[in-house]
């Protein structure tokens, strides 16, 4: 079972591929006279690509948004992403010398924020929600024989029929995890990380990770709790790190060097643990780390909870496999859904 849009015109003057990783910022691991950075796929990890960054980690259309009349917008949200990314250069030039002032903060956690919540690992983590408030208010509508005549050959199989999101519907989302994070960091003190070991932070198309820190192994990733630690690489020399103790110290992130090998192996290992469909590095030194953990990621952890006047929906993350998200075809859809259609 899928839901109806209508069809929508392009224009071929209007941008194509979005980039779901900013390009300015992978620029940082790219090296050599070609500008290269090895991308590790997870679902080939073994095998990584040497690409430039401009040609990895996009889609076709991923920001588009279909207007009333239509007509295809491909540009609002790359607009507003660009705005952030213009000032990257300026921001890492800022790390880099350690001069950081107002302007190049509000930029700095401008993209922390952008780079947790523009990404596939949370576009496909709210599809997963809307998936199953879905599933089950059509399982509600069966039960009280108010489901809609189209779709009565599905009422013994609303558990395992196929439903399809419109991948649009996740870009209203995005302000909303925007101004949680946001609210989250509120509780949170900062420092960078000044990487003096030798050894690369590696990055991922998922690069913001925040857990825990009690949390043995962090078993339960993106939890919201009291404590909380997070970490953002930056470069392969510089990482964002937040936590709650770190408040003490004021608005200003402190910069601290790091020579401890292990110290900069432990916040790779979280990177390669956090990483979605995809994780980068400058060289091949860390092939083993990337791919041990390539086969599970953030993903929905949920449970309903079905009460008499009341559904609940217990919602989290969980380490796990990957979901095989179907993708909209509007030519396979049972056709337009109104109110009208559920007798209410």
């Amino acid at each position: 079972m899928r839901l109806m849009t209508q069809s929508v015109k392009g224009s071929s003057a209007e941008r194509k591929r979005h980039h779901f990783v900013s390009v300015t910022y992978l620029n940082a691991w790219a090296s050599g006279p070609a500008s290269k950075l090895h991308a590790y796929r997870s679902d080939n990890a073994s095998n990584p690509l040497h690409i430039r960054p401009d040609e990895i980690a996009f889609e076709n259309y991923y920001y588009s948004q279909t207007r009333p009349d239509g007509t295809r917008d491909n540009d609002s949200f790359e607009d507003l992403f660009g705005g952030v990314e213009t000032h990257w250069p300026t921001v890492m030039k800022a790390l880099e010398t350690e001069t950081l002032d107002r302007a190049t903060l509000h930029w700095l956690y401008a993209m922390t924020t952008m780079m947790r919540t523009r990404v596939p690992a949370a576009r496909n983590y709210n599809e997963e929600i809307m998936t199953l408030e879905t599933r089950t208010g059509l399982k509600v509508f069966a039960e009280i024989s108010k489901l809609p005549e189209k779709l009565k050959r599905y009422e013994n199989e609303l558990d395992t029929v196929d439903i399809a999101i419109e991948r649009q519907r996740t870009l209203g989302k995005m302000a909303d995890d925007m101004r949680s994070f946001g609210d989250l960091t509120l509780r949170l003190g900062f420092e960078i990380f000044v990487n003096n070991t030798g050894v690369d932070f590696i990055t991922s198309d998922n690069p913001v990770a925040y857990f825990d820190p009690g949390d043995a192994g962090i078993r339960h990733p993106y939890i919201n709790n009291e404590k909380l630690e997070l970490y953002f690489p930056l470069s392969p020399m510089l990482a964002l790190h937040g936590a709650n103790r770190l408040r003490r110290f004021g608005q200003t992130p402190r910069f601290r060097t790091i020579g401890d090998k292990s110290k900069v192996h432990s916040i790779n290992r979280i990177t390669a643990r956090f990483a979605y469909g995809l994780a980068f590095a400058r060289d091949r030194s860390h092939d083993d780390l990337i791919a041990r953990h390539s086969a599970t990621s953030p993903v929905l952890d949920a449970k309903v909870v079905r009460k008499p006047k009341e559904i609940q929906y217990h919602i989290g993350y969980r380490f796990g496999a990957r979901p095989a998200l179907l993708k909209f075809r509007p030519e396979q859809c049972e056709g337009d859904l109104y109110e009208e259609d559920f007798n209410l």
